[in-house]
């Protein structure tokens, strides 16, 4: 799908007002209010705000085999994928740390989406070290299929090579009022 077809189904399917455009840079860009729907169907601290895995699906329909990071607990009647994570006690497919994906999975992804803690609190939260986001993206592309995309929803954008992924999109979200400002950033590997 082209990157304009992307936001064209994100229309259609969501019946959201227009606030997702390919700029002339060609990428996707825009923002997203979430709302005040405060529950997480998970129930898992931190897990995907409501509504983002709706709008996720929207903008990659063609994405069959998924990978969710950081969310052991993740609500897979929307977009089905195995979860890793490095907590044994949260029910994910693969117990293992984000850090190694390459020991855990070939290049066999066409969608990875990440939600890592973004902060030491958070990652009090989840009894978990802070996430090393260059070492992450690094083993994200590796088990990524060509033409693969990483969702990566953080409140910075990590660093990357353009060499192995070029940035096709970013999205502004906030869920609502005293909440964190966060950054969609859309990654096409090359």
């Amino acid at each position: 799908m082209t990157l304009q077809e992307r936001v064209d189904n994100y229309h259609k399917v969501t019946g959201f007002p227009k606030a997702l455009q390919v700029g002339g840079d060609n990428r996707i860009n825009g923002i997203w209010i979430m709302g005040q729907n405060y529950r997480v169907k998970s129930e898992y601290y931190g897990g995907y705000p409501a509504g983002y895995l709706k709008r996720i699906k929207a903008l990659f329909p063609d994405k069959k085999n998924i990978l969710h990071l950081f969310s052991g607990k993740v609500d897979k009647s929307i977009i089905d994928g195995k979860t890793i994570d490095i907590n044994p006690d949260r029910g994910a497919d693969v117990v293992g740390d984000a850090h190694e994906l390459s020991k855990h999975f070939g290049e066999e992804f066409d969608l990875i989406l990440a939600d890592p803690p973004y902060s030491i609190e958070d990652c009090d939260h989840y009894g978990t070290t802070m996430v090393k986001r260059t070492t992450v993206v690094r083993e994200c592309q590796k088990v990524l299929k060509p033409g693969g995309h990483l969702v990566w929803l953080d409140q910075v954008m990590p660093l990357y090579k353009k060499i192995e992924l070029q940035p096709i999109g970013f999205i502004g979200m906030v869920k609502s009022v005293n909440h964190r400002f966060r950054v969609i950033t859309m990654f096409e590997k090359q």
